[in-house]
């Protein structure tokens, strides 16, 4: 991924319309390389997550891969998402995600519900708010985090103080993180994304759950 991270440090430096035009043919670069990683990473996925059918089609279950996608006014992204699920319920659904960027990359399993998902998925995690802790605690172990940026300041309507999962309750997005170094060997580095995600399925299993899905 070297081409990709040196395309993205540049394009952080220079970060114009002139530029990036002139700049095609490493664009190019970077995106064929993120391409080969999504479906590489795909085809792994699927061999431990029945959802992830690669027989059907594997390129309809990369749901969101961004390749420098420009606002209207302002500069352009300077980073690159790859973004794998199922695509079920209308894509709202947990996913698998990887983050790349010069400063920090890093995989997640990730779910940014809408108004009615998240409280879906809220009063799963109030019903069964032991088994998440334990799910999260073993994610720990793993090398994750939890993405704790999205927390509100009080409980959202309709929750009480004492409510089970109370700091869960909380968050509007949810997200475990875990580091990577995109600058390993393709296939040492397609291990490790698989067994780090392989390791913490069972969160996404838990979200999957709550939505109806699993």
């Amino acid at each position: 991924m070297q081409k990709t991270l040196d395309y993205l440090r540049e394009l952080k430096i220079n970060n114009s319309k002139d530029w990036f035009l002139d700049h095609m043919n490493e664009y190019e670069e970077a995106r064929t390389e993120l391409n080969d990683l999504a479906f590489l990473v795909l085809e792994q996925l699927a061999l431990f997550d029945p959802l992830l059918n690669d027989e059907v089609d594997v390129s309809r279950f990369i749901s969101n891969l961004v390749i420098i996608k420009p606002k209207k006014s302002g500069p352009y992204h300077t980073h690159f998402s790859i973004s794998i699920s199922p695509l079920a319920n209308d894509g709202n659904e947990p996913l698998y995600d990887i983050h790349i960027d010069p400063e920090q990359s890093y995989i997640s399993i990730k779910y940014d519900p809408d108004i009615f998902g998240i409280q879906v998925m809220r009063n799963f995690i109030t019903k069964n708010a032991d088994q998440f802790r334990e799910i999260l605690e073993d994610t720990f172990s793993d090398g994750f985090e939890l993405n704790e940026s999205s927390v509100l300041s009080a409980l959202p309507k309709g929750y009480q103080p004492g409510v089970p999962g109370e700091q869960f309750i909380k968050l509007q997005r949810y997200e475990i993180r875990c580091p990577v170094d995109l600058l390993k060997d393709q296939g040492e580095l397609v291990r490790d994304i698989t067994a780090s995600f392989r390791a913490v399925l069972p969160m996404l299993n838990f979200m999957r759950r709550g939505l109806g899905l699993a």
